[in-house]
């Protein structure tokens, strides 16, 4: 009888300290920086924490509510399951893996990208079931689910205020979208690989001259597939 109050005794101690361990140390613990998450401020437990003014690399997401997986973090992993239930800069969730392979998982909503693509004035990302993982040389291993980019400017008197959008897959060691706009006329390539360096080629087809003088103007080329513009950095 008295081990099975000491036992009793000893689980509801590991519960509560399970159900109360900080948030902000567990991901200190479990390495979550390497995954390219940071926060201005960390509260809560395990359980229900949220991270304020959080970052995914370039991408900010805002103030974000978030749990750990218990299991995955017994062995030194991050899973992270987050959400932004914020009206005003759209919802967000998603889960986040910081072990081999890394990257996310289930990502659904918008967020927007600072510092656009170099040369290319993306405005925002909208992500639709997105998966995308890296293995530890920066490899992708899986990407799938869409991805759609909103141009907040129109580039030579182009509309492009609906976005492009198109699938996410792996090619050649690299996570890649090819995106289309709704006309056909317009088409990004984004490829980047688990380090965050990216290389975005944004072709448009113009037969105007007009057109085709206003964005050799603005730094595209003649190439095979229209005028194109090549931009490249980091996320």
């Amino acid at each position: 009888m008295r081990r099975r109050v000491i036992f009793a005794a000893l689980l509801i101690a590991l519960i509560v300290i399970a159900a109360t361990f900080p948030m902000r140390l567990a991901l200190s613990l479990a390495g979550a920086e390497r995954s390219g998450l940071t926060a201005r401020e960390v509260n809560g437990s395990v359980w229900a924490g949220e991270l304020i003014e959080a970052r995914l690399g370039a991408l900010p997401l805002g103030n974000v509510q978030a749990r750990l997986s218990p299991l995955a973090l017994l062995g030194g992993d991050v899973e992270l399951a987050f959400a932004r239930p914020d009206a005003r800069l759209g919802e967000l969730a998603g889960r986040l893996h910081g072990s081999n392979p890394r990257g996310v998982s289930d990502l659904n909503g918008t967020t927007s990208l600072s510092g656009g693509l170099g040369l290319v004035p993306v405005d925002s990302l909208r992500f639709e079931g997105a998966t995308i993982r890296f293995d530890e040389r920066g490899r992708c291993t899986a990407a799938s689910g869409r991805l759609q980019l909103s141009v907040g400017t129109s580039i030579a008197g182009l509309d492009l205020s609906r976005g492009l959008s198109g699938p996410l897959r792996c090619a050649d060691g690299r996570a890649q979208a090819v995106l289309t706009s709704q006309s056909g006329m317009e088409r990004l390539t984004l490829g980047f690989d688990g380090s965050g360096a990216y290389r975005a080629e944004f072709a448009i087809t113009a037969d105007d001259p007009t057109m085709a003088s206003l964005l050799s103007a603005l730094g595209f080329r003649a190439g095979n597939g229209g005028f194109v513009l090549v931009s490249t950095g980091r996320f």
